[in-house]
């Protein structure tokens, strides 16, 4: 079976601020794999939404073991001997294993491991492990976050990124809520909800 070749994504993202009113802007640009989904792409964007105020670095070349985020954030070693660089956040954006996630917190306890999925997938990922016999309890540092929308969002912007330049608006409502204005598409705005979930599997 034969795929379309990688393609180079570039967006603008312009953000509006709830608190301050200020306008910001971000100019990024993302490889989509051969194989990579667009659902995917939509959910690298949009956890740097969420994380707007940090420093993330998407689709970053590096490796942890055998592991790669689809975004990392930077922050210096708590150990004062050691003058590096550990990672802050440690980004998934796609169908992840729960045994990853534990591995990754366990090997990185300094460090804030996210998954962040559209919330429908994502809590029945949640209900298959509470249902299994073998219990799972997350620790402190994995965070998971569930996005909602509906699925006419979702299609919506999946079908953006095939534009040659993608640019989007993004308004702030509250911490946790935003709107998306895609030039050259809808006039309408994409409602888009963030959920922290719980961080225990099963109790």
């Amino acid at each position: 079976m034969s795929y379309p070749l990688s393609r180079i994504l570039p967006f603008k993202l312009i953000w509006e601020s709830c608190e301050s009113a200020e306008v910001f802007y971000r100019r990024i640009v993302l490889r989509k794999g051969r194989m990579e989904s667009k659902s995917h792409i939509i959910l690298k964007i949009l956890a740097c939404c969420y994380f707007w105020d940090r420093n993330l670095i998407m689709e970053p070349r590096f490796r942890f073991y055998r592991y790669k985020p689809d975004l990392i954030s930077w922050k210096k070693s708590e150990i004062p001997t050691k003058d590096e660089l550990i990672p802050d956040l440690w980004i998934e954006c796609k169908a992840v294993k729960v045994k990853k996630l534990i591995r990754l917190s366990q090997a990185l306890p300094l460090s804030t491991v996210v998954w962040i999925h559209f919330l429908q997938p994502l809590s029945r990922t949640i209900k298959i492990f509470q249902s299994k016999k073998k219990k799972y309890k997350l620790a402190s540092n994995i965070q998971l976050i569930g996005i909602e929308t509906s699925n006419k969002n979702q299609i919506s912007l999946g079908e953006s990124i095939e534009a040659d330049y993608l640019q989007w608006k993004i308004t702030q409502q509250v911490r946790d809520s935003i709107e998306i204005y895609i030039k050259g598409w809808s006039s309408e705005p994409i409602s888009i909800q963030f959920h922290v979930l719980s961080t225990t599997i099963k109790t």
